[in-house]
């Protein structure tokens, strides 16, 4: 029977993607992990990870036991919260608006992992670009990219991702590879955003920063679509790294004017001043923090 500590770490090790992030959050020595994770391997008599000096990535039969490490993890989480919440059961309704770019089938699989570890709290999810009123629509919370403007509003940094312009290769050959900022002007660009975005992306940092219009192809809310649009031929776009990160190292998409690094994504979780934060809220917040981050992990990580 395999190691349950093993598959916990080996768990640990796919969300924090690498043996030293993995160290530093659970607080073990690094080669005590990575000694478990290879006995881990022995006992079953596969390779769940591939390793290398710079990369570590899952094997198909690692990716699969993982989704059962992830579910067996989730079971023990569920466990102790069981036991954390006797005196203060976690319950109520929270109303949630989240992005349309985000992946409806990501949200989904958290929200019924979260439903599973705190079944006395009721979901309701919508996906909406409007600028929601927490209080006037009746939300508990709403994710959101920052920056944000209502100072009766709090926001908790979720996470960031880090945007890169990306192209076709086919594109390229077809069309020319912009080498400054300028160039993009003569590009065609697909746009992820909502009917009030602009076609303008904002290039480099600090005193270096440039906002650089382009010539709108597609405007579309849907992360997806853009990447696939993208694939197509069809334009140039500024996506998150770990939205196309297979893309790149299988060379469908080639990363573009690399030397003008953008500022991150950085994504909120907002609620309003004018009520006290309730424990669900403050449960919700912290479970899509890391699971969000675990998925993407698992994503990211599958050769």
């Amino acid at each position: 029977m395999p190691d349950l500590n093993g598959m916990m770490l080996f768990a640990a090790v796919v969300r924090a993607k690498g043996f030293s992030q993995a160290a530093r959050n659970t607080g073990m020595p690094k080669s005590t992990i990575s000694r478990k994770v290879a006995q881990l391997e022995e006992q079953l008599g596969v390779r769940l990870l591939q390793r290398d000096t710079r990369n570590l990535s899952l094997t198909q039969v690692g990716a699969l036991f993982y989704q059962h490490c992830s579910s067996i993890s989730d079971e023990i989480e569920a466990a102790k919260a069981t036991i954390e919440n006797t005196h203060n059961d976690v319950s109520g309704s929270l109303r949630i608006a989240i992005p349309v770019s985000f992946s409806q089938e990501l949200i989904a699989s958290l929200c019924s992992s979260f439903m599973r570890l705190y079944p006395n709290v009721d979901l309701d999810v919508q996906f909406t670009d409007s600028d929601v009123g927490l209080v006037g629509e009746g939300y508990d919370i709403a994710i959101k990219y920052g920056p944000l403007q209502s100072s009766d509003l709090v926001a908790r940094l979720l996470f960031e991702r880090q945007p890169i312009l990306v192209a076709s290769p086919g594109y390229l050959k077809a069309k020319g590879t912009p080498a400054t900022p300028q160039d993009l002007r003569e590009h065609s660009g697909i746009l992820l955003g909502t009917s009030r975005s602009a076609p303008i992306w904002p290039l480099g940092k600090g005193d270096r920063k440039t906002m650089v219009n382009f010539k709108r192809k597609v405007r579309v809310n849907s992360a997806i679509m853009v990447k696939q649009l993208v694939l197509d031929d069809f334009g140039i776009a500024m996506l998150s790294n770990s939205v196309c990160k297979n893309e790149l190292a299988g060379g469908s998409l080639v990363p573009l004017l690399q030397e003008w690094p953008m500022e991150p994504f950085k994504v909120y979780g907002v609620y309003s001043s004018r009520r006290q934060l309730a424990t669900n809220i403050s449960v919700f917040l912290d479970f899509f923090t890391k699971r969000f981050n675990s998925h993407e992990s698992l994503q990211s990580l599958m050769m």
